[in-house]
């Protein structure tokens, strides 16, 4: 097992925590100071990074590919919308219902193709993908449906009520920062090592009694329950829900996304997440997803796309731009040395104690015949 060198884990840890303080301080600067529809993409942007948190962990933990992150966001918010309008749950703990319908979805998807290649996820989840606009327009119809509820900040908070833009803000970056940390905290423990045990070696993870299918099966449920959490969460700035908002193209973006800043942490999950909310509205703002001809296409959003997973596939070796800031240093010299010292220990004991068990074969082979002895005395 390889030993983590102090010198050059802290200084990442220190740069993380900086990264974690400059995005808190920029969350409350947007909150407070940006209009109400850029604090609204904001929060949708947060709400998301679940989803491709969810992601991170299918394909850097279980090396699983999933087309259908989207569709599984769309489950989350219509539990979560129709758990306040027919059933009357609080606003505020509406996520919660999302999280559990992503993850039941998530296992029912799971139970069928992990028995068959990891090829049939990405096919089954992208049916889904393709199927849930048209299922979600055949439950809910054409109009949207509106969310039953409002979300008004509490007195203590300061913040008045035509604001209810920044208190949305604060509750979706609360619920999300919480379920990253605690999604993370179990990813660093035994169970994220199970999952890479399984993920590069499954067959010796079964050897050693690692049950590799449960899982497996745990952790696209686990995706799913988050990503279906990101989908409540969407529902508190939107406040209403549409069959629109979860085209195929949505899935298909969020893979392409979550490979290019693909990494261990699932921190790496938010750059991926503003450049899905932000691009679009980058775009359009210019005017330039409406130009043709070459400066068109290199305007264009599925260019970027195109051309941001080259970048990954040539200067990452697919392994996404997060993972340049999680590098390790070799170990050092004096720990190889004893490490090689003590392979080879081991394999000439192994070699002396074959020969010993050939020259016993050898003995046993060469017993004296006895019966050929015995003869002339008759």
């Amino acid at each position: 097992m390889t030993a983590r060198n102090p010198a050059t884990s802290t200084p990442l840890r220190i740069v993380w925590v900086v990264i974690s303080l400059a995005f808190v301080v920029l969350s409350v600067r947007v909150g407070f100071g940006a209009t109400p529809k850029i604090v609204t993409d904001f929060s949708n942007s947060i709400a998301l990074s679940l989803a491709f948190g969810g992601l991170v962990l299918l394909t850097h933990y279980l090396g699983l590919l999933s087309l259908g992150q989207g569709a599984l966001v769309g489950v989350g918010a219509y539990a979560a919308l129709h758990a306040v309008n027919d059933f009357g749950a609080p606003v505020v703990w509406m996520p919660l219902a999302g999280l559990l319908a992503g993850t039941l979805v998530g296992a029912i998807v799971a139970i069928p193709s992990l028995r068959l290649p990891k090829a049939y996820l990405a096919l089954l989840t992208l049916s889904l993908a393709v199927a849930y606009p048209i299922i979600l327009k055949q439950v809910d119809g054409n109009l949207p449906v509106t969310l039953d509820g409002e979300f008004v900040a509490p007195s203590w908070t300061g913040i008045a009520e035509e604001d209810e833009h920044i208190w949305e803000l604060f509750l979706v970056t609360i619920y999300a920062s919480a379920a990253l940390f605690l999604v993370q905290g179990l990813l660093r423990g035994p169970i994220g090592r199970a999952f890479i045990a399984s993920r590069d070696e499954p067959e010796a993870a079964r050897a050693f009694g690692v049950p590799v299918y449960r899982l497996r099966l745990y952790g696209v449920a686990l995706s799913g329950g988050m990503a279906g959490l990101a989908g409540g969460l969407l529902m508190i700035p939107t406040n209403f829900n549409d069959f629109t908002h979860y085209p195929e193209e949505l899935s298909i973006k969020m893979f392409a996304l979550a490979i290019a800043f693909g990494g261990s942490r699932l921190i790496s999950s938010v750059p991926a997440a503003l450049i899905l909310i932000f691009l679009p509205v980058w775009l359009i703002d210019r005017n330039w997803v409406v130009e043709y001809g070459w400066v068109g296409l290199f305007k264009s959003e599925g260019f970027i796309y195109a051309a941001l997973l080259l970048a990954t596939a040539y200067l990452t070796r697919g392994k996404g731009f997060m993972h340049l800031f999680e590098r390790r240093k070799p170990r050092n010299i004096e720990t190889a040395v004893t490490t090689n010292r003590g392979a080879s220990l081991v394999a000439d004991q192994l070699v002396a104690l074959e020969n010993q068990l050939n020259r016993i074969e050898g003995f046993v082979g060469e017993r004296p015949d006895i019966s050929s002895r015995q003869e002339p005395n008759d």
